[in-house]
Protein backbone atom coordinates (compact mmCIF):
# COMPACT_ATOMS: atom_id res chain seq x y z
CA UNK A 1 0.00 0.00 0.00
CA UNK A 2 1.31 3.39 -0.88
CA UNK A 3 2.49 5.45 2.07
CA UNK A 4 3.34 9.06 2.72
CA UNK A 5 5.09 10.90 5.53
CA UNK A 6 3.38 13.41 7.75
CA UNK A 7 5.23 16.56 8.77
CA UNK A 8 5.68 14.98 12.18
CA UNK A 9 7.63 12.23 10.52
CA UNK A 10 4.99 9.57 11.01
CA UNK A 11 3.84 7.45 8.16
CA UNK A 12 0.09 7.03 7.48
CA UNK A 13 -1.73 4.88 4.93
CA UNK A 14 -2.91 6.75 1.87
CA UNK A 15 -6.66 6.26 1.36
CA UNK A 16 -7.40 5.15 -2.15
CA UNK A 17 -10.51 6.84 -3.66
CA UNK A 18 -13.07 4.47 -5.32
CA UNK A 19 -13.12 4.83 -9.06
CA UNK A 20 -16.99 4.43 -9.24
CA UNK A 21 -19.41 6.10 -6.81
CA UNK A 22 -23.03 5.00 -6.23
CA UNK A 23 -25.54 7.78 -6.87
CA UNK A 24 -29.21 7.20 -5.88
CA UNK A 25 -30.42 9.80 -8.37
CA UNK A 26 -28.94 7.83 -11.28
CA UNK A 27 -30.71 4.63 -10.16
CA UNK A 28 -34.01 6.51 -9.83
CA UNK A 29 -33.66 7.90 -13.34
CA UNK A 30 -33.01 4.40 -14.71
CA UNK A 31 -36.20 3.10 -13.03
CA UNK A 32 -38.31 5.97 -14.38
CA UNK A 33 -36.94 5.61 -17.91
CA UNK A 34 -37.57 1.83 -17.84
CA UNK A 35 -41.16 2.32 -16.63
CA UNK A 36 -41.88 4.93 -19.29
CA UNK A 37 -40.42 2.72 -21.98
CA UNK A 38 -42.58 -0.26 -20.93
CA UNK A 39 -45.70 1.94 -20.68
CA UNK A 40 -45.17 3.42 -24.14
CA UNK A 41 -44.62 -0.03 -25.65
CA UNK A 42 -47.79 -1.32 -23.95
CA UNK A 43 -49.87 1.56 -25.30
CA UNK A 44 -48.45 1.09 -28.79
CA UNK A 45 -49.42 -2.59 -28.60
CA UNK A 46 -52.95 -1.72 -27.41
CA UNK A 47 -53.53 0.84 -30.15
CA UNK A 48 -52.26 -1.52 -32.84
CA UNK A 49 -54.73 -4.27 -31.83
CA UNK A 50 -58.34 -3.53 -32.84
CA UNK A 51 -59.75 -6.12 -30.42
CA UNK A 52 -57.53 -5.19 -27.47
CA UNK A 53 -60.39 -3.90 -25.29
CA UNK A 54 -62.48 -7.01 -25.94
CA UNK A 55 -59.55 -9.31 -25.15
CA UNK A 56 -58.08 -7.55 -22.11
CA UNK A 57 -60.40 -4.96 -20.54
CA UNK A 58 -63.81 -6.57 -20.99
CA UNK A 59 -62.79 -9.92 -19.41
CA UNK A 60 -61.34 -8.03 -16.44
CA UNK A 61 -64.61 -6.13 -16.00
CA UNK A 62 -66.57 -9.36 -16.33
CA UNK A 63 -64.47 -10.96 -13.58
CA UNK A 64 -65.24 -8.06 -11.28
CA UNK A 65 -68.95 -8.38 -12.05
CA UNK A 66 -68.87 -12.09 -11.28
CA UNK A 67 -67.20 -11.39 -7.93
CA UNK A 68 -69.94 -8.91 -7.00
CA UNK A 69 -72.66 -11.32 -8.05
CA UNK A 70 -70.99 -14.19 -6.18
CA UNK A 71 -70.93 -12.09 -3.02
CA UNK A 72 -74.66 -11.48 -3.36
CA UNK A 73 -75.40 -15.14 -4.05
CA UNK A 74 -73.98 -16.13 -0.67
CA UNK A 75 -76.89 -14.42 1.07
CA UNK A 76 -78.74 -16.81 3.37
CA UNK A 77 -82.36 -17.11 2.16
CA UNK A 78 -85.27 -19.42 2.89
CA UNK A 79 -87.57 -20.15 -0.05
CA UNK A 80 -90.45 -19.86 -0.47
CA UNK A 81 -90.45 -16.85 1.84
CA UNK A 82 -92.35 -17.89 4.99
CA UNK A 83 -95.24 -15.82 6.35
CA UNK A 84 -94.14 -12.84 8.41
CA UNK A 85 -95.69 -10.04 10.40
CA UNK A 86 -97.66 -7.81 8.05
CA UNK A 87 -95.65 -4.85 6.82
CA UNK A 88 -97.19 -1.42 6.55
CA UNK A 89 -98.81 -0.63 3.20
CA UNK A 90 -96.30 2.19 2.75
CA UNK A 91 -93.85 -0.56 1.79
CA UNK A 92 -95.47 -0.65 -1.66
CA UNK A 93 -94.47 2.99 -2.13
CA UNK A 94 -90.88 2.36 -1.05
CA UNK A 95 -90.20 -0.65 -3.25
CA UNK A 96 -89.53 -0.92 -6.98
CA UNK A 97 -91.57 -3.20 -9.22
CA UNK A 98 -90.29 -4.59 -12.52
CA UNK A 99 -92.42 -6.59 -14.93
CA UNK A 100 -96.10 -7.05 -15.65
CA UNK A 101 -97.18 -4.62 -12.95
CA UNK A 102 -99.26 -2.02 -14.83
CA UNK A 103 -102.60 -3.41 -13.64
CA UNK A 104 -101.32 -3.95 -10.11
CA UNK A 105 -100.23 -0.30 -9.91
CA UNK A 106 -103.73 0.85 -10.85
CA UNK A 107 -104.95 -0.64 -7.56
CA UNK A 108 -101.86 0.13 -5.49
CA UNK A 109 -100.12 3.19 -6.96
CA UNK A 110 -96.37 2.82 -7.39
CA UNK A 111 -94.19 5.93 -7.94
CA UNK A 112 -93.44 6.33 -11.63
CA UNK A 113 -89.68 6.23 -11.03
CA UNK A 114 -90.03 2.87 -9.25
CA UNK A 115 -92.22 1.09 -11.80
CA UNK A 116 -90.71 -0.58 -14.89
CA UNK A 117 -93.01 -2.40 -17.27
CA UNK A 118 -90.41 -3.40 -19.87
CA UNK A 119 -90.90 -6.83 -21.43
CA UNK A 120 -87.97 -8.83 -20.08
CA UNK A 121 -87.17 -10.50 -23.42
CA UNK A 122 -86.91 -7.12 -25.14
CA UNK A 123 -84.67 -5.41 -22.57
CA UNK A 124 -81.10 -4.61 -23.57
CA UNK A 125 -78.25 -5.05 -21.10
CA UNK A 126 -77.75 -1.28 -21.00
CA UNK A 127 -81.40 -0.83 -20.04
CA UNK A 128 -81.06 -3.44 -17.31
CA UNK A 129 -77.97 -1.71 -15.91
CA UNK A 130 -79.70 1.66 -16.06
CA UNK A 131 -82.64 0.34 -14.05
CA UNK A 132 -80.30 -1.24 -11.52
CA UNK A 133 -78.34 1.99 -11.00
CA UNK A 134 -81.56 3.90 -10.35
CA UNK A 135 -82.65 1.48 -7.60
CA UNK A 136 -79.67 1.53 -5.23
CA UNK A 137 -81.62 3.22 -2.44
CA UNK A 138 -85.01 1.48 -2.61
CA UNK A 139 -86.24 -0.77 0.19
CA UNK A 140 -86.61 -3.81 -2.07
CA UNK A 141 -87.02 -4.82 -5.70
CA UNK A 142 -89.92 -7.01 -6.85
CA UNK A 143 -89.75 -8.92 -10.14
CA UNK A 144 -93.09 -10.07 -11.48
CA UNK A 145 -93.46 -11.54 -14.93
CA UNK A 146 -96.34 -13.74 -16.07
CA UNK A 147 -95.62 -16.90 -18.02
CA UNK A 148 -94.09 -15.86 -21.39
CA UNK A 149 -94.67 -17.37 -24.80
CA UNK A 150 -90.99 -18.17 -25.35
CA UNK A 151 -89.85 -19.75 -22.10
CA UNK A 152 -86.19 -20.18 -23.06
CA UNK A 153 -85.67 -16.69 -24.45
CA UNK A 154 -87.42 -15.07 -21.50
CA UNK A 155 -85.55 -17.23 -18.97
CA UNK A 156 -82.21 -16.19 -20.44
CA UNK A 157 -83.23 -12.52 -20.38
CA UNK A 158 -84.54 -12.90 -16.83
CA UNK A 159 -81.17 -14.26 -15.72
CA UNK A 160 -79.35 -11.31 -17.32
CA UNK A 161 -81.72 -8.91 -15.57
CA UNK A 162 -81.08 -10.56 -12.21
CA UNK A 163 -77.30 -10.45 -12.69
CA UNK A 164 -77.42 -6.77 -13.62
CA UNK A 165 -79.56 -5.93 -10.60
CA UNK A 166 -77.22 -7.87 -8.31
CA UNK A 167 -74.30 -5.89 -9.70
CA UNK A 168 -75.82 -2.41 -9.83
CA UNK A 169 -77.96 -2.57 -6.66
CA UNK A 170 -76.05 -5.18 -4.70
CA UNK A 171 -77.35 -4.25 -1.23
CA UNK A 172 -81.04 -4.19 -2.18
CA UNK A 173 -83.07 -7.38 -1.47
CA UNK A 174 -84.75 -8.84 -4.55
CA UNK A 175 -88.11 -10.62 -4.43
CA UNK A 176 -89.50 -12.79 -7.21
CA UNK A 177 -93.28 -13.14 -7.45
CA UNK A 178 -94.67 -16.19 -9.21
CA UNK A 179 -96.89 -16.04 -12.27
CA UNK A 180 -100.66 -16.38 -11.94
CA UNK A 181 -102.37 -19.69 -12.55
CA UNK A 182 -105.02 -19.56 -15.26
CA UNK A 183 -108.36 -21.23 -15.85
CA UNK A 184 -106.82 -23.41 -18.57
CA UNK A 185 -105.08 -26.58 -17.37
CA UNK A 186 -102.77 -26.84 -20.42
CA UNK A 187 -101.58 -23.25 -19.99
CA UNK A 188 -101.03 -23.99 -16.31
CA UNK A 189 -98.51 -26.69 -17.17
CA UNK A 190 -96.32 -24.06 -18.83
CA UNK A 191 -96.93 -21.65 -15.96
CA UNK A 192 -95.83 -24.28 -13.45
CA UNK A 193 -92.62 -24.84 -15.43
CA UNK A 194 -91.97 -21.10 -15.45
CA UNK A 195 -92.54 -20.82 -11.70
CA UNK A 196 -90.33 -23.85 -11.05
CA UNK A 197 -87.54 -22.22 -13.06
CA UNK A 198 -87.95 -19.05 -11.02
CA UNK A 199 -87.71 -21.03 -7.80
CA UNK A 200 -84.45 -22.64 -8.93
CA UNK A 201 -83.07 -19.25 -9.94
CA UNK A 202 -83.93 -17.76 -6.55
CA UNK A 203 -82.13 -20.55 -4.70
CA UNK A 204 -79.11 -20.21 -6.99
CA UNK A 205 -78.84 -16.43 -6.78
CA UNK A 206 -79.98 -15.82 -3.21
CA UNK A 207 -83.28 -14.13 -4.14
CA UNK A 208 -86.53 -14.21 -2.16
CA UNK A 209 -89.21 -16.35 -3.80
CA UNK A 210 -92.81 -15.36 -2.94
CA UNK A 211 -95.25 -18.07 -3.97
CA UNK A 212 -98.48 -16.25 -4.82
CA UNK A 213 -99.51 -18.97 -7.28
CA UNK A 214 -100.35 -21.65 -4.73
CA UNK A 215 -102.68 -19.36 -2.79
CA UNK A 216 -104.60 -18.51 -5.97
CA UNK A 217 -105.11 -22.12 -7.12
CA UNK A 218 -108.20 -24.24 -6.83
CA UNK A 219 -107.89 -27.94 -5.97
CA UNK A 220 -107.46 -28.83 -9.65
CA UNK A 221 -104.55 -26.40 -10.04
CA UNK A 222 -106.42 -23.78 -12.07
CA UNK A 223 -107.21 -20.25 -10.95
CA UNK A 224 -109.74 -20.39 -8.12
CA UNK A 225 -113.15 -18.78 -8.66
CA UNK A 226 -112.47 -16.68 -5.57
CA UNK A 227 -109.76 -14.78 -7.45
CA UNK A 228 -111.23 -14.47 -10.93
CA UNK A 229 -112.43 -11.00 -9.97
CA UNK A 230 -109.54 -8.67 -10.80
CA UNK A 231 -109.81 -6.53 -7.69
CA UNK A 232 -109.94 -9.55 -5.39
CA UNK A 233 -106.98 -11.03 -7.26
CA UNK A 234 -104.69 -8.03 -6.84
CA UNK A 235 -105.82 -7.36 -3.30
CA UNK A 236 -104.76 -10.89 -2.39
CA UNK A 237 -101.40 -10.45 -4.12
CA UNK A 238 -100.80 -7.23 -2.20
CA UNK A 239 -101.53 -9.02 1.08
CA UNK A 240 -99.11 -11.78 0.16
CA UNK A 241 -96.42 -9.19 -0.57
CA UNK A 242 -96.94 -7.46 2.76
CA UNK A 243 -97.10 -10.69 4.78
CA UNK A 244 -94.05 -12.34 3.24
CA UNK A 245 -91.14 -10.02 4.02
CA UNK A 246 -87.67 -11.37 4.69
CA UNK A 247 -85.47 -8.23 4.64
Amino acid sequence: MAQKKRKSGKVEARQLQPTIRFKFGVLLCIIIVTFLFCFVMHMISAVSQPDYWEKEIVPAMATKTEEVVEKKIKADVVNPVPASERADESRIQNCAFIGDVATFSSYYPIPSNMQFTDAVADMSDSRMRSIGRSLKDVQAIYLWYQCPEDLQKSAEAYLRLVNNLLEQAEDVPIYVLTAFPTTDSITNERTDKWNAALFALCDEKGLHYVDVSTTLKANDGTLSENYQDEQALYQTVCELILTHVAD
